[in-house]
């Protein structure tokens, strides 16, 4: 159960998620943890973070970092086997094991390139999808998101690239003040998320990640 900001520049990519640490149980309940965590995890090639159950996540990034030569092509896998294992431990049907799902960050030669690895229905398989320049995804578990509509479309017609910025700093700042009030206004409505987050910026050679406690 995360609130994830992702987007995909020409250049370079942003990626943004809280730190609530949120369970669920074998009987469904929901269990919230007091300790804040980070939800990147770090790979050769980048990040990967994700959204849903927090066991189901950290064990497929687990199975994805303890491969010889990981792939991104191999994460759909290890999200599979991931599931399957936690719903041995925990029963099937649970709505954040179900809709687990993953994004990975990697170096291409444009600069850096994101892959979301989910599925649409139980019916089909879970796959890699590259984003397109200037797309920006959001995943989250409360659905209105009517109070940061108008923060979201600052944010998106506000988009820069990296090459637009003189230094590493000025790029990071520009995006942390565009995204702090979507994470601070939408944690007041959505009990899942927390207003801290993490936020990692990645180019052609170089990456960045900062913690923001965005009090």
């Amino acid at each position: 159960m995360t609130f994830i900001v992702a987007i995909q520049l020409n250049d370079s990519i942003i990626v943004a998620s809280d730190n609530k640490k949120v369970s669920q149980q074998k009987d469904g309940i929901i269990k919230f943890s007091p300790e804040k965590i980070l939800k990147m995890h770090s790979w050769q090639n980048g990040i990967i973070t994700g959204s849903g159950e927090y066991q189901v996540i950290s064990r497929a990034v687990n199975l994805f970092k303890n491969l010889p030569i990981p792939s991104i092509e191999d994460l759909p896998y290890c999200l599979v086997i991931s599931r399957i294992i936690r719903e041995s431990e925990i029963g099937n049907d649970l709505y954040q094991v179900e809709n687990s799902k993953l994004l990975c960050s990697s170096y291409n030669d444009n600069g850096a390139q994101l892959y979301k690895i989910e599925k649409f229905s139980s019916q089909q398989d879970y796959f890699a999808i590259p984003l397109e320049p200037n797309e920006i995804i959001i995943w989250l578990v409360h659905p209105n998101i009517d109070v940061i509509a108008s923060n979201l479309q600052s944010l998106y017609a506000g988009l820069k690239d990296y090459s637009v910025f003189s230094n590493q700093t000025g790029w990071m700042n520009y995006y942390i003040k565009q995204l702090s009030p979507i994470f601070k206004i939408q944690s007041q409505i959505d009990p899942l998320m927390s207003q801290s987050f993490d936020i990692f910026l990645q180019s052609r050679n170089e990456s960045l990640l900062n913690h923001v406690p965005n009090t």
